[in-house]
């Protein structure tokens, strides 16, 4: 079992760290042994002994070195990693009894890699099984060679006898007492191995389990020996594991290793790597086989999950035919190029992976440009695919626009970011999304194109506003004055029906003139915006109205905070507080003491002033839709002219806010005007 059993110890400790190469190796008074490896060319065996003696040194616990491009302390090795082109070690050394070097297992790998602390826990099981066997095949060859006679069974079945010196006899007590010692270090090992062990008979029957086979299959070790193995193996997995159960006894292999799923006893799958090695007697005879079992069930659901993510990553690269998706090495070579990057661009992906840097897909001038703005901001020269990622790499991505070359030399606009892609926190690559923005830079010339002759319009209209608000108010004045003097002059004119109509007219047209200037001017004046205090607003326009409001017995109640800042036009405030007070006057109820209170609340980042009275009140399922309408008029009042909350109305949008009401006839009316809020 010696040699076969140290095979499959190095197997099971390269397939425990996933590496190419492994070794067990020992030494004593002739030097040293090589026990066993794996993956490791028979002609190198005594360098890779050779340097994971130099790694390991005068150590006495785990050496592990993660990389070795990044650890100074294995330059002294480096023409031995040139040439085998490795990366990973891990090696752990054992001892004699006395404390002199016994021997290693190293494990080596072309990759880095990370390890846990449950892989050192199975490597220290491993390390121990290993040391059992030396002394296993030490302690025997320590005995003095006796003269020993030993007669066996005659036809006659007679007992066994044995003939010789007491020394003899002696010596096969001490090779019973090693044989005893060896069993129980089995044992002590079978029965704590952190890993599952069992011994199983030619029929598949469980004779013995460990506790971390109950552990990993659910059962009993009782209820064990009352399955086979058949009974609790996946059925795919059952005709690989007894054919290589058959090769086994046939002498075909010394030991087989395989990947395979059981049953838990709640019905649920593991997923187990399986090591299995035989025990025969003199005869041939199958005594039992020895089944090492580990858990990779959390390892396998893992990788299905890592699977099924790049598999989904995999699907999103392919569906954006609209985004070029360009990954590179930490040079900078192109490693991945998506078919949205093959249709934006022209190249296939054979084209330009493994061989170009994004480089390739920029114009010159404008990344010669770029590298000058980038070389003033920090100070120092910047040049080639350097220019792309220096951003990304001081963890500063920004998205930038671009000008990027089709494989047939046309251009277009996009916008481009670059990330950084780190394993284990070291950058290990770049990530490059662009999107082409040809048609958002076309909407955009549209959009400049239409602003241009809006701006123009409005130009045109603050004439025409100028025109209305200076010749015809000119105009108008004139004629409504000479009407006045005319019917000074000649009052009896007037007593004429005709002329009546005109004077009428006259003073309408005005009137009409005054209104649409006012009009004009809100939707066109580009006035500063300030921070003002509405409170100072409303407190002003009640003092200029103090005479109108004794009269009218109008009791106004004002419930503010000392200050309140928004954001607006100060004489649109000061026209709209004015307009909602002075309606409050005009459309106060006679059946009632009529009051106007005026409150505030923050709204949604909002500041709401509510002006609310008992007044008349506005039907607004009648009049609702016309509110705010230019001379719509709800009452028999003869000063009514519909344009005050029009303009109100207009003022408020202007400046980013919005107006509300609620009303009933006879009972009142609320309006509250929103602004943005300025909290001081």
């Amino acid at each position: 079992m010696g040699i076969s059993e140290y095979d499959f110890l190095a197997k099971l400790a390269a397939q425990l760290f996933e590496t190419k190469y492994s070794l067990i190796a020992s030494f004593d008074k002739n030097g040293i042994n090589t026990n066993a490896s794996y993956g490791i060319p028979k002609k190198h065996t005594l360098d890779f002994v050779s340097f994971s003696s130099q790694v390991l040194g005068s150590s006495t616990e785990i050496v592990e070195i993660k990389d070795f491009s990044l650890n100074q302390d294995t330059k002294p090795f480096s023409p031995f990693i040139l040439e085998f082109d490795l990366a990973f070690f891990i090696g752990i050394p054992f001892f004699d009894e006395e404390g002199s070097l016994k021997g290693f297992i190293s494990v080596l790998d072309d990759k880095p890699k990370q390890s846990n602390a449950k892989q050192y826990e199975i490597l220290h099981d491993l390390t121990n099984r290993v040391e059992s066997l030396l002394k296993e095949k030490t302690e025997p060859e320590l005995l003095q060679s006796n003269e020993l006679i030993l007669i066996g069974p005659t036809d006659f079945e007679t007992p066994l006898s044995v003939f010789g010196t007491e020394q003899a006899i002696n010596e096969i007590k001490k090779i019973e007492k090693a044989l005893r010692i060896s069993e129980d270090a089995f044992r002590e090992n079978f029965d704590n191995a952190a890993i599952g062990m069992a011994l199983l008979d030619e029929k598949g029957k469980w004779l013995k389990v460990n506790k971390r086979v109950c552990d990993i299959l659910g059962y009993s070790e009782s209820e064990f020996m009352n399955l086979t193995f058949q009974d609790i193996t996946h059925p795919e997995d059952l005709n690989a594991d007894l054919t290589y159960l058959e090769e086994l006894v046939a002498d075909k292999r010394k030991f087989y290793q395989m990947e395979k799923r059981y049953f838990r006893k709640n019905g649920n799958i593991v997923y187990a790597i399986l090591a299995v090695s035989m025990v025969k007697n003199e005869d041939g005879k199958v005594l039992y086989f020895i089944s090492q079992i580990i858990d990779i069930t959390e390892q396998k659901l893992v990788e299905r999950e890592l699977k099924q993510a790049l598999a989904k990553n995999q699907a999103i690269l392919d569906a954006s035919t609209l985004v070029a998706i360009i990954s590179t090495d930490k040079e900078g070579i192109i490693n991945g190029f998506n078919r949205g990057a093959e249709i934006m661009l022209g190249y296939s992906s054979e084209e330009l992976v493994g061989k170009y840097t994004p480089i390739i897909l920029h114009v010159n001038s404008e990344t010669e440009e770029k590298a000058k703005i980038l070389s003033k901001e920090h100070n120092r020269s910047f040049e080639g695919f350097e220019l792309f990622i220096y951003n990304a790499k001081i963890e500063k991505p920004i998205t930038l626009e671009w000008t990027y070359k089709r494989k047939d030399g046309s251009t277009f606009p996009v916008l481009l970011s670059v990330t950084v892609i780190k394993q284990n926190d070291q950058i290990t690559g770049y990530l490059g999304i662009a999107v082409d923005i040809s048609e958002q830079k076309k909407a955009e010339a549209e959009i400049q194109s239409l602003l241009d002759i809006t701006n123009e319009q409005n130009h045109r209209l603050k004439n025409f506003t100028n025109i209305v608000s200076h010749n015809l108010s000119s105009h108008s004045f004139g004629i409504s004055g000479m009407m006045e003097i005319l019917q000074n002059s000649f009052p009896e004119y007037f007593q004429n029906e005709m002329m009546q109509l005109l004077f009428g007219a006259t003073e309408n047209l005005k009137r009409t003139i005054e209104d649409l200037t006012a009009v004009i001017k809100v939707n066109l004046t580009q006035e500063n915006y300030e921070y003002v205090d509405i409170v100072k607003i409303i407190q002003k326009n009640v003092e200029s109205l103090t005479l109108q409001i004794l009269d009218s017995k109008l009791k106004i109640e004002i419930d503010l905070p000392n200050q309140l800042l928004v954001r607006g036009i100060p004489a649109y405030l000061d026209s709209i507080v004015l307009n909602l007070i002075t309606n409050a006057l005009k459309y106060k109820s006679y059946e009632r003491n009529s009051f106007l209170r005026i409150t505030s609340i923050v709204k949604d980042k909002m500041i709401a002033i509510r002006f609310e009275d008992n007044g008349q009140g506005i039907d607004l399922k009648k009049h609702g839709d016309k509110l705010f309408g230019m001379y719509k008029t709800f009452h028999e009042n003869k000063e009514a002219r519909g344009v005050g909350l029009f303009i109100s109305k207009n003022q408020v949008e202007t400046m980013g806010g919005k107006i509300e009401v609620e009303s009933n006839v006879g009972v009142g009316t609320k309006f509250t005007v929103l602004l943005p809020y300025e909290q001081n």
